[in-house]
């Protein structure tokens, strides 16, 4: 079957449910087209993803279920959910558990929470007002590493704890220039987790202290030899 317009839509809004256009946002990608999923594919995903998650739930202690049911969004329930099948084995065998599967919830719920930190993520509409320029503009300080972002899947978001009075934060082009490790997620989890070289005090907090040098030198022996 044809992808839809309705599906479609969904596809290409799906960095807005971080708060900004998506018009855009989607302006800023530079990314190469991908068809939409189409309707009866999305059915089936929903209808199998559908049956396990009830096979979860029956198996759930019904405190827990309770808890899971009164997470604040619908994301938050699902890994909620998730959680508990590795636990209970409702999904995954109790006697085999699967390493590489636990891996990636733990993953995921980190970036799920690193998107919601200090005042969450901000669409390229929102961050190119703030900063007094377009989101074209927004999109090249992204390619040329002068701001923190982070890539969702379908678009790009932007962590909003690099917003100063004026602009950006003072110290985050420098913090990033610093940086040997590329990956966006690492970038941001720096940011925002204990240092070893700040006296466990986080990056972020170091940097609307002033501390511009102290938190530049740590970045940049970040990720050698596991630093934290």
């Amino acid at each position: 079957m044809a992808p839809t317009a309705s599906a479609g839509t969904r596809r290409r809004s799906r960095a807005s449910h971080f708060g900004g256009n998506a018009t855009s946002t989607a302006s800023t990608r530079s990314r190469r087209s991908e068809p939409a999923p189409s309707e009866d594919l999305v059915e089936a995903f929903v209808l199998r993803t559908g049956r396990a998650l009830a096979r979860i739930a029956e198996r759930m202690p019904r405190d827990r279920l309770l808890a899971a049911v009164g997470a604040s969004t619908d994301t938050d329930v699902l890994f909620s959910s998730l959680r508990e099948a590795a636990a209970i084995g409702a999904e995954i065998e109790p006697d085999k558990p699967d390493p590489l599967t636990e891996a990636f919830l733990r993953g995921s719920e980190m970036k799920r929470d690193m998107l919601k930190a200090e005042g969450g993520a901000l669409s390229a509409q929102q961050l190119a007002e703030h900063l007094g320029i377009t989101p074209q503009g927004l999109g090249r300080k992204r390619e040329r590493n002068q701001v923190f972002w982070l890539d969702v899947g379908d678009g790009y978001v932007y962590p909003a704890f690099q917003i100063g009075k004026n602009g950006l934060l003072p110290g985050i082009r420098e913090v990033l220039d610093a940086f040997t490790v590329d990956d966006p997620w690492m970038r941001v989890n720096f940011m925002l987790t204990g240092d070893q070289r700040l006296g466990g005090k986080r990056p972020i907090e170091q940097l609307r202290k002033g501390k511009i040098d102290d938190v530049v030198t740590a970045a940049a022996a970040y990720g050698e030899h596991g630093a934290a």
